[in-house]
């Protein structure tokens, strides 16, 4: 009886150390390397001021994003879990619609990288055609932004999240990224550029 229970112990012992999950926090110098037991997780929440509905408008240009962070979410049973920033956005020029994935928000089918707007990569500096004048220990977010229609048509989005006298404001860099594309003149509908947006 002795050895009975002395063995359901070692089993459980082991079915728990197996099921256990290694927490990476996002941005350090550790990655999970597609473990399957590993999770990137956003430790220290910074996704969280990048949530939420935002808007740019100048001139005759307005584009909206609206962000939600996905917590715990892997690609498939092989890979990695992981935070995430996503999300969907809308385009307008001189009046008209180039595009709108903003239904695609709710959607309970569309999770991940699914999304229009997805990733979460720390980056710590921005491109040479969006300097900001951000100190180079701010963490700022990288993600990618796809043409529903292609999805070979991709960008780059850097998030900066600034408040100033309690007016949250993201400044955000936008670039084309296309390089899969068939046709070589094919890139993002939003032109590259610096754009700031306010929280709506």
């Amino acid at each position: 009886m002795k050895n009975l229970i002395r063995l359901i112990f070692i089993t459980i012992g082991l079915v728990s150390c197996k099921a256990q999950t290694i927490i990476k926090p996002m941005g350090s110098d550790e990655f999970c390397r597609r473990n399957p037991d590993c999770y990137e997780k956003d430790v220290n929440n910074e996704f969280d001021k990048f949530v939420g509905e935002w808007k740019y408008l100048s001139g005759n240009t307005e584009i909206n994003f609206k962000l939600k962070k996905e917590e715990h979410y892997r690609i498939s049973n092989e890979t990695n879990y992981e935070d995430l920033l996503v999300g969907e956005y809308q385009y307008i020029k001189n009046g008209i619609e180039k595009i709108n994935t903003l239904s695609d928000f709710d959607n309970s089918a569309i999770s991940g990288y699914e999304h229009n707007i997805s990733g979460g990569v720390f980056v710590y500096r921005t491109i040479t055609e969006c300097i900001d004048n951000s100190s180079s220990q701010e963490i700022k977010i990288e993600l990618m932004i796809s043409n529903p229609i292609d999805n070979l048509i991709e960008g780059r989005i850097i998030l900066r999240y600034v408040n100033e006298d309690n007016i949250e404001k993201l400044q955000v860099c936008i670039y084309d990224y296309t390089t899969l594309a068939d046709d070589a003149n094919a890139r993002i509908d939003i032109p590259d550029g610096y754009y700031e947006f306010l929280k709506q």
